[in-house]
């Protein structure tokens, strides 16, 4: 049996990764002092260009690391030699694929692994999708004897939770990504953000909600989002009636107000799920002067430069609008499933696979345009 408190701290270091990335630095270190390795690194390998980096090294030179994505890569005997045996979850042995013979005439040996006093290896796969595999990677001396049956134990039980680490990670990552998008596009969407905690205190707004903060339209009055003159008791009986009403997420209060000019703002409340702290946001405010003019020059962008037709482009720039597309689809007055077959299609013109990324693209053509 692998020894129980080795394994715990590799597993208590291993999984605080997930939230604390710089830890993975902890996890090498720990990994190699347990299985009386000199080095541990994450290493990612493209199978069929025979390329590949080190992320992350612990008790090795970065010069050297460095040197191997740069020169050796293609020569590594072990990534090629084992390939048909690469899979999620996979412990692979150097010494099962490679004689020690052989690998000490290779060039992969004399210019490289010999300087870092390295002869053995054992790879944990957290990932291999065909092409690219992620391996956790400790390395030993030759001057040491192989790697023992303890020791390959505790590594065969570390292996399966540095899968689900590793999932964990990209999940996370790829979560981060979406949600740093959509933010993005928020930005710079037209229509004004405004995100109210569940106290209705005003906690952000994007670009277009701060210029009409800024020109007046709107107020942050006390920390709340207020308008000018005796309308803003209607407000905020719309905003506390979206709040506490016990409406869904997803269900929507709409109202028009006068601002101090005279011209319509056509506003839209959107309740969230309950917020998990107190100022977190529980409450989306959109906010659309109806009086802007009409994305005529957009349109014919959309049409000369992706060939989308008037109902493709009427949809894309009510969705730019309204940062919504069940008000995208309301606004050209079909229903919310033919909005969604249409979206395809415009994603299937532009290019684009997601709505915060096709937001983007929308919002920079109309920065263009003059």
């Amino acid at each position: 049996m692998a020894d129980h408190g080795a394994f715990g701290a590799l597993l208590e270091s291993l999984y605080a990764a997930t939230l604390e990335p710089q830890r993975l630095e902890e996890f090498c270190a720990r990994l190699a002092g347990a299985t009386g390795s000199h080095i541990g690194a994450i290493m990612v390998q493209d199978v069929h260009r025979h390329g590949g980096r080190l992320d992350l090294v612990v008790g090795a030179d970065p010069v050297e690391a460095a040197r191997y994505e740069r020169e050796f890569a293609a020569d590594n005997l072990w990534v090629r030699r084992s390939v048909d045996q690469l899979a999620t979850g996979a412990v692979l042995d150097s010494d099962d694929f490679v004689p020690r013979g052989e690998l000490r005439r290779s060039r992969y040996y004399n210019e490289y692994l010999r300087t870092g006093d390295v002869e053995q290896s054992v790879a944990l796969c957290a990932h291999f999708d065909g092409r690219n595999v992620v391996t956790a990677t400790v390395c030993r001396s030759g001057r040491l004897p192989a790697y023992s049956a303890r020791q390959l134990e505790l590594i065969r039980q570390v292996a399966p939770h540095w899968v689900n680490a590793y999932a964990i990670m990209r999940r996370l990552e790829g979560l981060q990504e979406r949600v740093s998008s959509l933010e993005a596009a928020l930005e710079q969407t037209p229509t004004a953000m405004f995100a109210l905690a569940s106290n209705l205190r005003l906690l952000r707004a994007n670009a277009s909600g701060e210029r009409l903060l800024s020109q007046g339209v709107l107020h942050c009055a006390l920390g709340r989002l207020s308008i000018h003159g005796w309308q803003d008791v209607i407000l905020q009986q719309l905003l506390s009636r979206t709040l506490h009403s016990g409406a869904r997420a997803g269900d929507a209060e709409r109202l028009v107000l006068k601002d101090g000019d005279g011209n319509s703002l056509a506003l839209t409340a959107h309740p969230l799920p309950p917020p998990a702290a107190t100022g977190d946001a529980a409450l989306f405010v959109f906010v659309q002067p109806l009086g802007a003019p009409v994305l005529l020059q957009l349109e014919r962008a959309l049409q000369q430069l992706f060939g989308l037709t008037e109902p493709e482009r009427r949809l894309a720039v009510a969705l730019l609008r309204h940062a919504d597309l069940a008000l995208a689809a309301q606004e050209c007055g079909i229903a919310l499933s033919a909005a969604q077959t249409r979206l395809k299609v415009v994603f299937d013109k532009t290019g684009e696979r997601s709505q915060p990324s096709l937001m983007r693209l929308l919002a920079a053509l109309h920065a263009l345009c003059p």
